[in-house]
């Protein structure tokens, strides 16, 4: 279960890293915003998810 959630942790932080690098810059250049504003929510959260997860799994074990 613990490494479960932690390869669940990692792979929120990948995409979340991912969303905030790759797709804000193509959807900010081309001019969709609210394209922008919701893969800037969703980044923001996965990376909010994820460190919850870390901090959990680091009180856990």
């Amino acid at each position: 279960m613990v490494r479960l959630l932690g390869s669940i942790a990692g792979m929120l932080l990948f995409s979340a890293i991912l969303l905030l690098a790759v797709d804000v810059r193509i959807y900010s250049s081309r001019g969709w915003l609210r394209e922008h504003k919701y893969a800037t929510i969703l980044a923001w959260s996965y990376g909010f998810l994820s460190l919850l997860l870390i901090i959990g799994l680091l009180i856990y074990v």
